[in-house]
């Protein structure tokens, strides 16, 4: 079995696999600047397993940033019938991608 992590970052989780890439909310930082995300909710190393009440003490994953980016265009639009009301938004929603370097226990 391979070893794995659920990770909080943003308000959201997200499995973090040594060696994937993630798709995250703005994190800041630089192409190539390395976080760590302490917040580690569960893990799975081989058949062990560790559920964090609320987090695992001790467990640290390291990411990489990739790129920092901006998701694709969501278009908003808003109507109100018969009272002549249309309105049309778009949002492009800062995005950031990492690869997970390894998950430290």
């Amino acid at each position: 079995m391979a070893s794995y992590a659920i990770i909080q970052c943003g308000g959201k989780q997200y499995r973090a696999e040594a060696g994937a890439q993630l798709t995250v909310d703005r994190v800041e930082g630089e192409r190539g600047a390395s976080i760590l995300f302490d917040r580690v909710l569960f893990l799975r190393d081989g058949d062990s397993v560790q559920i964090g009440q609320p987090t695992v003490a001790g467990v640290q994953v390291r990411a990489t940033i990739v790129e920092q980016l901006r998701d694709k265009k969501i278009r908003i639009y808003k109507y109100k019938r018969r009272k002549k009301y249309r309105r049309t938004i778009g949002h492009r929603q800062p995005i950031t991608r990492l690869r997970i370097e390894e998950i430290v226990a």
